[in-house]
């Protein structure tokens, strides 16, 4: 039997497939958590007087960059239940893990929003807005109120869909009803729609209104590439991670190689609309839109700006190119890594520059060049840590391969 052949064969399902958190999994997330409050409490302790700024922008980077993972698995498993991917079902429980840090990103989302929307936001200043004619007429919609109703709408509305598809799932390991797997198609069709437009206004209340002075309409369905690519990327680390533990018996290869697609094609895609509103904004060179760049392109941030590309980009393409390095574990998981770290320089380079350059204005601070130190890092690792424990949890709450889906015998014996 040839290696390719052994390595697609399927193995039966007897019965429920557990799943037990390992014990360096649990110590790790745990250490994640305590790391992160102890460099982020160090942060803020050395962000000096005004510094309030920088310790809500951390937090902003890391609530809206675990919010993504987790929406983006909601994405994930909504194209599994439309498309009806036979190869699927053996490896869903995975994305349907993932969507489980929702309520957390609702709660984090809300804190960072209601505690420091004054420190990072312009527009939440009356006397700013009084004397801005611009911000005077966004004014309509940049305001807390509506900050917050979008943020419990939008949000809520994510954990409403993707809940019920996961409520869905298992309640078919018990009774094997098909309706279940109509039900899902026709939840995933709504939600891919909703997610399209909310997406859209949640990343504009959240992230593009740091400057609101400058808009794109290329900014939601950016912010959608970056989420469904490294929803992937940690579908892939978790896949490889049950399959290594001998956890996931049912799944190969195969399936690696699907999620090292999806990594593939969304770095791909994210690239598209990166220079699609790049180059866009560069030719028409009109100065609403330049500042965006020019601010990223100047004191020392040039460097980010490019290594954003690279990693998000560069990286994972020609890495993923040959089809062997898809199926691979020792080159999927590093990439998948760095795609993850992506994310978050991609969030970072949204958030950073507009918050400290707003800062240095509001507060006169003598700010200049890229803003880094233990605090970015403690913020990442406290949220990090919390998102793992959710996730490994969510993942032994039921079997790790849904029984009775009308797909799992293609998924079982899937071959590309």
């Amino acid at each position: 039997m040839s290696a390719t052949h052994a390595d697609s064969h399927a193995h039966s399902l007897d019965g429920p497939v557990p799943f037990s958190m390992p014990g360096g999994a649990r110590n790790l997330a745990i250490g994640l958590l305590v790391l992160g409050a102890v460099l982020l409490g160090a942060g803020a302790a050395t962000a000096g007087e005004h510094g309030a700024w920088r310790v809500f922008a951390d937090l902003l980077i890391a609530a809206f960059f675990y919010t993504s993972l987790a929406v983006g698995g909601g994405v994930i498993l909504a194209i599994m239940h439309v498309t009806r991917s036979g190869w699927s079902a053996v490896v869903r429980r995975i994305p349907e893990a993932v969507i489980t840090w929702l309520p957390m990103a609702l709660v984090t989302m809300l804190v960072v929003g209601g505690l420091g929307m004054h420190h990072l936001y312009e527009w939440s200043h009356p006397d700013i807005v009084a004397g801005d004619h611009l911000l005077r007429h966004k004014s309509v919609l940049l305001n807390p109120t509506w900050y917050y109703a979008a943020t419990v709408v939008i949000i809520g509305a994510w954990v409403a869909f993707t809940f019920k598809m996961r409520a869905n799932s298992i309640a078919q390991d018990g009774d094997g009803s098909e309706g279940h797997t109509g039900r899902n198609m026709v939840l995933s069709v709504v939600f891919l729609i909703f997610f399209g437009l909310s997406m859209t206004a949640g990343s504009l209340f959240w992230l593009m209104s740091l400057e609101p002075h400058w808009f794109s309409t290329m900014f939601g369905v950016y912010q959608f590439a970056g989420a469904h690519k490294a929803a992937a990327a940690v579908c892939a680390i978790l896949l490889v991670m049950l399959i290594g533990s001998g956890q996931l018996k049912q799944a190969n290869a195969n399936h690696l190689h699907d999620f090292g697609k999806m990594i593939f094609a969304y770095s791909t895609f994210w690239a598209y609309i990166w220079v699609s509103q790049f180059l866009l904004i560069w030719y028409a060179n009109i100065p609403e839109e330049t500042g965006y760049f020019i601010l990223r392109q100047d004191g020392g941030w040039m460097a980010l700006f490019g290594l954003n590309v690279i990693l998000n980009w560069v990286i994972p393409f020609f890495t993923l190119l040959p089809r062997p390095n898809k199926r691979n574990p020792k080159v999927l998981v590093p990439v998948a890594i760095v795609t993850l770290i992506g994310l978050w320089l991609d969030v970072y380079l949204q958030v950073m520059p507009a918050a400290s350059h707003f800062a240095a204005h509001h507060h006169k601070l003598d700010l200049h060049g890229v803003v880094f130190g233990p605090g970015e890092i403690g913020a990442t690792l406290l949220l990090g840590g919390g998102f793992v424990l959710v996730v490994l949890k969510m993942l032994g709450r039921a079997s790790l391969v849904p029984l009775k889906d009308p797909y799992l015998q293609e998924s079982l014996h899937h071959q590309q």
